[in-house]
């Protein structure tokens, strides 16, 4: 009903189309989208090994039609992190946690560090929640920020860059960080240093490449993580995923590996940026990105990476 009141207009007013065009976001669904064997586009990485364990895992499987037992989620995500259960909140994907830690939040505003996630600024416009966008160097000027949070992508999911941004969180009331590719570099991780004000968001889709699983978690005080738990669906993660991560989570350093090995020969082969995520990015096309495609970011091709059987197989 909506595209026919944008396509045509002759029932509603010029106000009522620029409110609905300003308030509702959605794809594009008449775009054809071609699709790959291997898409490597879209910050997923691709492992074979991990793949056919998957696919093993579900094939011996009796319950994919059941309820999904989340606690079988917490319990292998914390055991993992090493992270209490009691301040994790895991969601349908790091885009629900997003949706759901900025809803729970109480602040004036919401500082986005440039380059970011596309939908942190949708979810502010959907929520209400004034919010402007800074560049890293504006970051130590901000004055009068005491009730406002922050949102970093570290590393960098546009430029694969890394920094060291603890020294920023005392100065807001609340300092997000978007953790989704830190598996690949963790030096500045602050999963470990939760702090009162401090909420850390991950996702297994970048660790572990399992986009289609819908898993990531956020860990934070227990008292935040109790607010953004009112914001929850009934069901926060799938049968499938119930039954998978358990048995493939501690899988995540080995495959870190295989896809730090593509890197390496990726970078060495090709003039490439520098990237501390679990994508490559390249000055010039090739037959790689031909092969498995690539999104052309700030003047780079952007590529996920893959194991080297797959890459050259």
């Amino acid at each position: 009903m909506v595209r026919n009141l944008l396509k045509d207009g002759k029932n509603t007013s010029k106000t009522s189309i620029m409110i609905i065009k300003k308030n509702i976001e959605r794809p594009d669904w008449t775009k054809v989208v071609k699709d790959k064997k291997i898409d490597l586009t879209k910050n997923v990485h691709y492992d074979r090994i991990l793949n056919e364990k998957i696919k093993e895992i579900l094939f011996s499987s009796e319950f994919l039609i059941n309820y999904a037992n989340d606690y079988n989620v917490y319990n292998a995500i914390c055991n993992y992190y090493k992270i209490p259960l009691k301040k994790t909140a895991i969601g349908f994907g790091a885009t629900d946690l997003i949706n759901r830690v900025l809803t729970s939040i109480k602040i004036d505003c919401l500082y986005i560090v440039n380059p970011s996630f596309m939908m942190v600024d949708v979810y502010c416009k959907m929520i209400g929640l004034n919010f402007k966008f800074i560049n890293l160097d504006e970051v130590k000027n901000l004055k009068n920020v005491s009730n406002s949070g922050i949102y970093f992508v570290n590393p960098n999911g546009v430029n694969g860059e890394v920094h060291d941004i603890k020294k920023y969180r005392d100065k807001f009331k609340w300092f997000i960080v978007d953790e989704v590719y830190s598996d690949f570099y963790d030096k500045y991780s602050l999963i470990g240093e939760i702090s009162e004000k401090t909420i850390v968001i991950k996702s297994l889709s970048k660790s572990l490449g399992i986009a289609g699983l819908r898993i990531g978690f956020c860990y934070g005080p227990e008292e935040a993580i109790n607010e953004i738990q009112k914001y929850r669906m009934s069901q926060v993660t799938t049968s499938i995923a119930s039954i998978v991560v358990p048995k493939i989570i501690r899988m995540t350093p080995e495959v870190v590996e295989r896809m730090k090995e593509s890197k390496n020969f990726l970078e060495n082969k090709f003039d490439c940026k520098q990237s501390f995520s679990n994508y490559v990015l390249f000055k010039n096309e090739n037959d790689y990105t031909k092969k498995f495609g690539a999104k052309l970011k700030d003047g780079y091709y952007r590529m996920a990476l893959a194991d080297m059987e797959t890459l050259n197989g």
